[in-house]
C-alpha cells in the first residue's frame, strides 16, 4: 500500500531538514493520507482536481443520480425538488455549492449511460460511501411511493457498480417504502415518535424552532462522514453514517411537522 502525501512530505522535509524534516514530513502526510483516504497516486490527483473544482466528487455523482431518477418516475415534482433541497442541506452546502449541486441535479434529468459509468468510477474510488449514494437513490427513487420500471433498472446497474448486493437493497427498499407511506398516513406523529425525534436531537420539545434547527445541524455536522475521518473513526464506524444521518433528517421532519415550521 502506498501513501502518496507521506512520500511527498518525507522527500520534501528530507530536502529542507534532513532527516528530521523527512521524519516530520512523514508524520504529516500520512495525518493527510489518513484523512482524504489516499492510498494511490492516482487518488491523490483526484483530490486535487476535487479541492480545486470546488465541490466533492460524491457530490456531484449524489445529485446527478437524483435528478436521473426523479426524471424517471415520469415527471419532476415539486417532492423531488424539495428532497434535493433536504439532501443540500443534510451535506452543509454553501451558496455556490449549492447552485453546482442544482445544475447538477437538471443534468442528471438527461443523463444517459455515461452516468452509470461515472456511478461505477466514483465508487471504485471511494468504496467506504457507496452504501450512502443508493441509500439517497432509493428515497428519491421510492418518493412518490412507487418504485417505476426505469427506476428500478437504474437503481439494478448503478447497485451492480457499486458492489451493493440484492439483500441490501431489498433493505434499502423496504426501508424507504416503509417510511413514505409511513408518512402519508401518519401527517401527525404520536407523542412517543415526538419524544424519540426530539432526543435523537438532543433538543427539548418545547424548543424554538430556531433551536431545532441548530440541534439538526449540530448531529449532521456530528455525524457527516468527512468528520468522523477527521476524528480517527474507522471503517466499521464509517459503514452506518449514512443510516444515522437518515434518523436525524427523519427526526427533523417529525418535529418539522408538528411544529409547522419551514
Amino acid at each position: 500500500m502506498l501513501w502518496p502525501v507521506t512520500v511527498l512530505g518525507a522527500v520534501f522535509g528530507g530536502l529542507g531538514g534532513g532527516v528530521p524534516g523527512a521524519l516530520v514530513g512523514a508524520v504529516l502526510g500520512h495525518a493527510l493520507d489518513r484523512h482524504w483516504r489516499l492510498r494511490r497516486w492516482r487518488d491523490l490527483s483526484s483530490k486535487l482536481a476535487e479541492l480545486r473544482g470546488g465541490s466533492s466528487r460524491f457530490e456531484r455523482v449524489l445529485f446527478l443520480c437524483m435528478g436521473r431518477l426523479a426524471r424517471a418516475n415520469g415527471r419532476v415534482t415539486q417532492g423531488h425538488l424539495q428532497l434535493a433541497r433536504d439532501l443540500m442541506q443534510q451535506y452543509r452546502l454553501d451558496e455556490p455549492a449549492r447552485l453546482k449541486a442544482m445544475h447538477d441535479f437538471n443534468a442528471g434529468k438527461l443523463a444517459g449511460t455515461e452516468l452509470t459509468r461515472l456511478v461505477q468510477r466514483f465508487c471504485r474510488r471511494e468504496p467506504g460511501r457507496s452504501a450512502e449514494l443508493l441509500d439517497c437513490c432509493w428515497r428519491m427513487a421510492l418518493l412518490t411511493g412507487q418504485l417505476s420500471a426505469e427506476a428500478r433498472s437504474l437503481l439494478d446497474a448503478w447497485s451492480n457498480k457499486a458492489g451493493v448486493g440484492r439483500a441490501e437493497q431489498q433493505r434499502m427498499h423496504q426501508k424507504h417504502q416503509r417510511s413514505e407511506r409511513t408518512a402519508a398516513r401518519s401527517p401527525v406523529a404520536s407523542q412517543d415518535r415526538l419524544h424519540q425525534a426530539a432526543a435523537l436531537l438532543k433538543v427539548e420539545l418545547d424548543a424554538t424552532p430556531e433551536q431545532i434547527k441548530r440541534a439538526y445541524r449540530r448531529q449532521l455536522s456530528k455525524h457527516h462522514p468527512d468528520k468522523m475521518i477527521a476524528r480517527g473513526v474507522g471503517e466499521p464506524g464509517l459503514s452506518g453514517a449514512g443510516e444515522q444521518i437518515r434518523r436525524i433528517q427523519d427526526a427533523y421532519e417529525t418535529l418539522r411537522r408538528h411544529r409547522g415550521f419551514r
